[in-house]
């Protein structure tokens, strides 16, 4: 019902931003003319006020109205306005919003592929390395393209969360401390990591985890640092433990509709894929100053932030279990997926692991 109501509203807007291009603003060489413009709409599930949507706001689409000459203009809808979080991948295809934030973690059937990444913990602790592992999984493992190809999505800008934190509501000297305690993580592979650690696994909704940890419910919460902040959970879960060497592997894809870039003149294709490459080179200079300023105003608030340690990062990232369910996962790739070769995307996955770490993580 929602995505009906979504695409009555793409309407509305696609009317009065007059997207539609005429004769006069496009000439023979399929460049635009003075007299194009167009407004694409933007749908994202998170709220303005994040480290990934500010950069968006204040980089990112400034840098495509410079680079078009004020040709192009983006209509942002935070907060799931337009597409919530679990519509974007059908919304974007089917141009309910033009250009969208597409998260994988929503679609753990639908984009197989990109559970993979999670079975790698241990990355770069600089976005510029994790970006590498993220361009090569999209030009080297077929499927990863393939999942938004099917969808009618082009691929655009790739941001990030900050990295794995684990936030309790009592002490947490390390993460040996879990052992017993009720925890909550995003993904099932997570899940059993917690679990190899001693805790109990719990899956409580994103939206009811502050009030979980307020009243009890569960003892800790494990999840990507920036959105640990944004919702506020260190105010019940003081006691945090900042993984800078374990990633958040999930990508924040930023794709295109394949039909309206197909549309666009060439000039403003050039433009649009200038300004994201502006911003892909920008993103690692905002990771890293909101991850310090994260860690310092929570310090402030009264929080105690540890940096992960080595025996924390070996205790989350257990050899045996991490290869297991990479043997799980290509069971599941080959029987539910059609990823014949799983064997070698786990294998070449292995070899971009260790190219962007510079040594043997994993063999």
């Amino acid at each position: 019902m929602k995505l009906k109501s979504a695409m009555f509203l793409l309407i509305s807007l696609f009317i009065l931003s007059g997207c539609n291009s005429t004769a006069d603003e496009i000439d023979e060489q399929g460049n635009s003319t003075d007299d194009y413009s167009i407004t694409l709409n933007y749908s994202d599930h998170d709220p303005p006020t994040g480290m990934r949507t500010k950069f968006l706001q204040e980089f990112w689409f400034p840098a495509i109205e410079e680079e078009t000459e004020g040709k192009v203009k983006i209509n942002p809808v935070f907060g799931g306005g337009l597409l919530s979080s679990s519509e974007a991948l059908d919304g974007v295809r089917e141009g309910v919003a033009d250009i969208g934030l597409v998260y994988p973690d929503n679609y753990s059937q639908r984009m197989f592929s990109y559970e993979l990444l999670k079975l790698f913990p241990v990355a770069p602790d600089n976005f510029e390395g994790m970006y590498e592992i993220f361009d090569r999984a999209l030009t080297e493992l077929p499927q990863f393209s393939e999942d938004l190809e099917k969808n009618n999505q082009k691929p655009l800008l790739i941001t990030t969360g900050l990295p794995i934190v684990f936030g309790s509501t009592s002490e947490l000297d390390s993460l040996s401390d879990v052992q017993g305690e009720d925890w909550r993580a995003s993904s099932r592979w997570y899940l059993e990591a917690m679990r190899n650690m001693g805790a109990n696994p719990v899956s409580v909704p994103w939206e009811d985890v502050y009030m979980s940890l307020e009243t009890g419910v569960i003892d800790g919460v494990m999840t990507n640092y920036d959105g640990f902040h944004m919702m506020g959970f260190y105010e019940t879960a003081p006691n945090i433990i900042v993984g800078t060497e374990l990633w958040w592997s999930a990508p924040f894809i930023h794709t295109i509709n394949q039909d309206m870039w197909d549309s666009l003149p060439k000039d403003i294709q050039e433009g649009i894929l200038r300004a994201t490459e502006r911003a892909q080179a920008e993103f690692g200079n905002v990771y890293q100053d909101e991850l310090e300023s994260t860690i310092q105003e929570q310090k402030e608030a009264g929080a105690n932030v540890k940096i992960a340690d080595e025996a924390d990062v070996e205790a989350f990232n257990d050899p045996e279990l991490f290869e297991s369910m990479r043997e799980t996962w290509i069971e599941e790739a080959k029987r539910d997926h059609g990823i014949e070769n799983a064997e070698q995307y786990v294998e070449d996955m292995k070899e971009i692991m260790n190219d962007a770490l510079g040594y043997e993580e994993y063999e």
